[in-house]
């Protein structure tokens, strides 16, 4: 008797603890719906953003042309951290929309950053640098017209 009431309340035990192993939780989310909610919102790149971001990049560059043909050391270097901090929040929905104009902003907005934390300033080499990253914003821009 105290067998058969050993094996009932075993069973009785291990059924629940499976069923609540089985159980789902419908609001966990798992890594792999993360990765496709964030694809998803950096695959649908909004006009507005690109042009909002270009139109303040292409305002801090100018900012940045000044200060380079003034000499203004304190101000580039300024300048070229906002140039970074532009950059970022629209970056992705560029990468995805124009990958050929992503890579293009980048191989003169890398060098452009990093010759405004140099020193002393090498004002021809910045100033040239800065003029190609707004070529290349102005063509980004002409893009999202």
């Amino acid at each position: 008797m105290k067998f058969s009431r050993m094996i009932l309340a075993s069973t009785i035990v291990i059924s629940l603890g499976l069923a609540g192993c089985g159980a789902t939780n419908t609001t966990a989310t798992t890594p792999s719906q993360t990765e496709q909610k964030g694809s998803q919102e950096t695959s649908n790149p909004t006009s507005a953003d690109i042009k909002s971001g270009v139109t303040k990049m292409l305002s801090i560059t100018a900012d940045l042309k000044t200060a380079i043909d003034t000499g203004n050391e304190a101000k580039v270097k300024v300048t070229g951290s906002q140039l970074e901090d532009a950059w970022g929040p629209f970056e992705d929905s560029v990468k995805t929309k124009y990958p050929d104009l992503y890579k293009k902003v980048e191989q003169f907005l890398d060098p452009t950053i990093a010759g405004t934390k140099a020193s002393p300033l090498d004002k021809q080499a910045l100033g040239k640098l800065n003029g190609d990253l707004t070529q290349a914003l102005n063509e980004l821009a002409a893009k999202e017209k």
